[in-house]
């Protein structure tokens, strides 16, 4: 299949890496130094004594898009419709778009700059660092990838599926997508800002007695505003825990852009949880009192 990924951070460099030993893939990149680096040595694939060099097209053209089968968008969520509209009138007709970002709102953003493209939403648990341009250190190998359906032409959402499988990644097509999407803001939304502002590793989330009861008040309040909107997501605490302990070591990801200096998704994943529960009229303090002090704490 001929796969482009949209996004050289953690989780687009990990796939383009992965899928390129079974398909022809493009990487879309911001800067042209890097796609050239890239195309150029590869990407740097750290493993635990040294890293490997997987050859991997990559280019900051919009245009090197127009003949792929399938494209993964991969940049965070604030960036999808800046990153998407380029390419509006310039992917093949037939071309399924699917996202595998944090958040719920990111197939909707794409179908708005990309109205003749089929867009499906999607989840990823596949966890990675950055390391530097080019260079990624997977940490969460076997994160399952899933799709929501599309049936409508080829390549389906199966076929997609199986092109991630044949690479060696865990990937699978749900009906429904909305259960997926939401536990999986709800583990971002309970994880994420707690390890950002304490600057703690996962783990001590669910470890830690202060961290672990905001989590769980953070869970409890996300799993309800995702009741209202009629999702069924069972024990959200339990599901938030699991991924703190399943994810240790890890620095979460807003941990890293808040650190490194960059915007995190609070928008996208605390922000989503507040404007959800406006719209059902519920009341959730401690989720916006964590939006409003990351937002703070990107000010500084």
């Amino acid at each position: 299949m001929r796969i482009g990924i949209v996004g050289a951070g953690a989780i687009g460099l990990s796939f383009a890496a992965a899928l390129s030993a079974a398909h022809d893939v493009v990487l879309l990149v911001r800067r042209a130094e890097v796609a050239g680096a890239i195309s150029r040595d590869g990407i740097a694939v750290a493993g635990p004594e040294e890293s490997e060099f997987v050859p991997v097209a990559a280019t900051a053209d919009p245009r090197g898009m127009a003949d792929r089968d399938a494209l993964i968008v991969a940049v965070k969520a604030f960036a999808t419709r800046d990153a998407l509209a380029p390419l509006n009138g310039i992917l093949a007709p037939h071309a399924l778009i699917a996202s595998v970002q944090n958040g719920i709102d990111n197939a909707a953003d794409a179908r708005a700059v990309l109205p003749g493209n089929r867009v499906v939403a999607g989840s990823t648990m596949f966890g990675a660092i950055k390391l530097a341009d080019g260079h990624v250190r997977p940490v969460i190998v076997s994160g399952a990838t899933i799709f929501e359906r599309d049936d409508s032409a080829a390549p389906t959402s199966d076929d997609l599926a199986a092109a991630f499988v044949a690479a060696g990644l865990d990937a699978s097509v749900v009906d429904d997508i909305a259960p997926v999407l939401w536990r999986k803001l709800i583990v971002n939304a309970t994880i994420n800002p707690l390890g950002a502002l304490a600057r703690r590793p996962n783990g001590a989330i669910a470890s830690d007695p202060d961290l672990s009861e905001l989590g769980k008040a953070l869970a409890r309040e996300a799993g309800a505003v995702a009741r209202a909107a009629g999702v069924d997501v069972g024990d959200p605490w339990e599901a938030a825990e699991a991924a703190a302990r399943a994810t240790a070591a890890n620095r979460n990801s807003m941990l890293q852009d808040l650190d490194a200096g960059r915007p995190s998704e609070i928008e996208a994943i605390a922000g989503a949880i507040v404007r959800s529960a406006a719209d059902h009229g519920i009341a959730v303090p401690l989720t916006d009192a964590m939006l409003r002090l990351v937002r703070a704490r990107q000010r500084a």
